[in-house]
């Protein structure tokens, strides 16, 4: 299997490397806006892929994959950064559903707060293959909360943990900040060998192009 993902996973590289230097942009996500946000994790202890509670600062960029316009319909992106005992950690996730199947497919949607997310591809863990899951509200003062959760490959879902987005202020930003969910995954997760030759090459490629500052109303 990790010689099948090394093929593809070098193939989607030089598609990615491709698109990046026709356009000079990000081949996909190159839409969104980077936003500073509060994140804890390590709620429930019982939750399946649960981690060391962790409570402070973290960075979210949200994105459009396609970067269509609205009201055109695009997978969003929710990507989130922090950093635990001087050590990066991040969470990339993106539209789907929630069920069994539908956890692992990609859903486009209008807007950010139309549906859940999750890392589509799973993190081992000490309970097994575990994805993690994000479900978004808007808050009447603009900013978003953020209910973040936990299940084995099928299966109830647990709560995670929690992130809290703060509103737009001025213009929109898209600063160059790094989000590697392969390399700096959450401390008591691991990415499968499979997953990592899959995305790493789309990864370098893609960071090799400069983002689309885009405003994304929820």
């Amino acid at each position: 299997m990790t010689a099948v993902a090394d093929g593809v996973g070098g193939a989607l590289g030089g598609l990615a490397d491709a698109a990046g230097r026709r356009t000079g942009r990000r081949p996909l996500h190159a839409r969104g806006i980077v936003l500073p946000a509060s994140l804890r994790i390590g709620d429930d202890p019982d939750a399946p892929g649960a981690v060391d509670t962790f409570s402070g600062g973290a960075v979210v960029r949200l994105s459009r994959a396609a970067g269509l316009p609205r009201p055109w319909p695009d997978v969003h992106g929710l990507a989130v950064r922090w950093e635990r005992r001087g050590r990066a950690e991040a969470l990339l996730l993106s539209g789907t559903g929630t069920g069994s199947l539908s956890r692992f497919v990609l859903a486009p949607r209008r807007r950010v707060v139309d549906g859940p997310f999750t890392t589509l591809m799973p993190f081992r863990s000490p309970d097994g293959p575990v994805v993690i899951a994000a479900r978004p509200a808007a808050r009447p003062d603009g900013g978003l909360d953020v209910l973040l959760l936990s299940s084995r490959l099928r299966g109830p879902w647990s709560r995670w943990g929690v992130l809290r987005v703060d509103a737009p202020g001025g213009a929109a930003t898209d600063d160059d900040v790094r989000f590697d969910p392969v390399l700096d995954c959450p401390s008591g997760l691991a990415t499968y060998r499979w997953a990592a030759a899959l995305r790493l090459p789309a990864y370098r490629h893609a960071r090799r192009s400069a983002p689309d500052p885009g405003r994304l109303p929820w």
